[in-house]
């Protein structure tokens, strides 16, 4: 690892900044390149807000991880879509989304909107810019095992001028939500090509009024965004909006008496318009389709590495991060339910310790056994649910702050307090979301809430 003296970032969202700091900050490597395919810094929260009135012909189902994300044209623009949709905020405090030593401005809310977070970011990744070619895609990744180094070919998106470059080791960060996923139902394929534009995903999402004109819509999905979908669209256009359920919702969601939760999907009949659950119910007469069904795991780019299969997970990756086949390649923020800020920087500090050869990997044998050990079915592979997600950044953060030498970047820890608040995430936003519509103000800090009664806080640490 000591050998590694080029890195590569794919990737200048807010994963691929808080690892670019921590490698910055090791000093230890001559050279640093982060590729972003967009303009400016953000990634996923670069809001576009166009994206719902374009005419694009879309896979459904959507199961195949491997095809590549091209951008969409809409309104004379051109840009690769973003699931941020308008009335978009955070799930997640601001006092935990923050990286080290940055919190967020004391005037944005408690759960800040996203054109605040994408600020915040773009104010954070400021002092990395030196590093960043952005508006160039990488379109391949292979490793050459005779110059044992990685070869990326990439394009530039202006001038359309490919380049090939070679690096010592790469980081993906590229998220987890771009490829859609919409799960191939019977007759899901039938009932798209009857009514075109009436199925969309999430990520296609933008406001409640792109579905004025329907009479009944049908938000397929419980968790995060299916849930606030669900409650944006009752409390906006003020009609019944049917929500398809396989489980409880472990996330916060506001709650609304005209949102009538349906069971899991069995299948779609297109000839008759009807939709039928698991549980025997059916709808009939559904104008639109929103698939809040989450994201496949994709890395299209990638050469003759078997990272991706059927997009479930990320395989052959030690502690979720590092590729134990070849450990000169990590892939950064993959892990679910997890604050991506502060995760990526955390495994950011870790991943730079190691590759500058001051932190040490365990043998083949036991990082094939982690990986191998891990709970869950292919889907819940990274799923690092509260606590997991606290231990697990709080294992990494132990290791990089055991290594030799006091410098370097370090990221946040774990302290009971924090800890308190992780527990409660779900309480404090639906208070929160209470508080608003009550008040028709945002709370900008948890005493506000606690004071005015609307949440029960703190409850037991789990």
């Amino acid at each position: 690892m000591s050998n590694i003296k080029s890195i590569a970032v794919i990737g200048a969202g807010p994963c691929g900044a808080g690892l670019t700091k921590a490698l910055v900050s090791e000093h230890a490597f001559e050279r640093i390149k982060v590729f972003e395919r967009r303009p400016k810094f953000g990634g996923l929260w670069n809001y576009t807000r166009f994206k719902s009135n374009s005419d694009v012909k879309r896979d459904i189902p959507s199961i195949n991880p491997h095809s590549k994300i091209d951008k969409i044209e809409a309104k004379g623009e051109l840009f690769y879509e973003s699931p941020v949709y308008k009335y978009l905020d955070a799930n997640v405090p601001k006092t935990l989304m923050a990286y080290n030593n940055y919190p967020f401005p004391e005037n944005v809310p408690l759960f800040p909107k996203h054109e605040q977070i994408l600020e915040y970011i773009e104010n954070y990744s400021k002092d990395i810019e030196q590093y960043v070619s952005f508006n160039e895609e990488v379109t391949s990744l292979e490793f050459d095992s005779t110059t044992k180094k990685w070869k990326i070919l990439s394009q530039n998106l202006n001038d359309k001028l490919e380049i090939s470059e070679e690096f010592d080791a790469v980081a993906i960060a590229i998220g987890s939500y771009d490829k859609p996923f919409i799960p191939d139902v019977e007759g899901v394929k039938e009932w798209n090509e009857k009514y075109p534009g009436s199925i969309i995903h999430a990520k296609s999402y933008d406001e409640p009024s792109q579905f004025k004109d329907s009479r009944n819509i049908l938000v397929v999905g419980n968790s995060a965004s299916g849930a606030d979908i669900a409650f944006q669209l009752a409390t906006t256009l003020n009609r019944i909006i049917y929500k398809s359920i396989r489980s409880e919702n472990a996330m916060p969601a506001g709650k609304d008496d005209r949102i009538t939760d349906v069971g899991d999907l069995l299948r779609f009949e297109p000839e008759t318009k009807t939709v039928y659950f698991k549980d025997g119910q059916s709808l009939t007469d559904v104008d639109s389709i929103i698939f809040a069904t989450g994201y496949l795991k994709s890395i299209p780019f990638i050469k003759n590495e078997k990272l991706i299969t059927d997009g479930a997970k990320v395989h052959g990756l030690y502690r979720h991060l590092v590729y134990y086949h070849n450990p000169t390649l990590a892939v950064i923020g993959v892990p679910r339910f997890v604050l991506p800020t502060r995760l990526s920087e955390t495994q950011g500090c870790w991943l730079s310790k190691l590759w500058s050869g001051r932190l040490s990997l365990p043998s083949f044998e036991e990082m094939e056994s982690y990986n191998h050990g891990l709970e869950g079915d292919e889907r819940q592979h990274h799923d690092l649910k509260y606590p997991k997600d606290v231990d697990y950044s709080n294992i990494l953060n132990e290791e990089a702050k055991k290594v030799k030498g006091e410098y370097g970047h370090f990221a946040v820890h774990w302290d009971e307090e924090q800890r308190r608040v992780r527990s409660n995430i779900k309480y404090i936003k639906e208070g929160y979301i209470k508080y608003q519509k009550e008040t028709g103000k945002l709370a900008q800090n948890l005493e506000e809430l606690e004071n005015g009664g609307y949440i029960d806080y703190p409850k037991e640490i789990n």
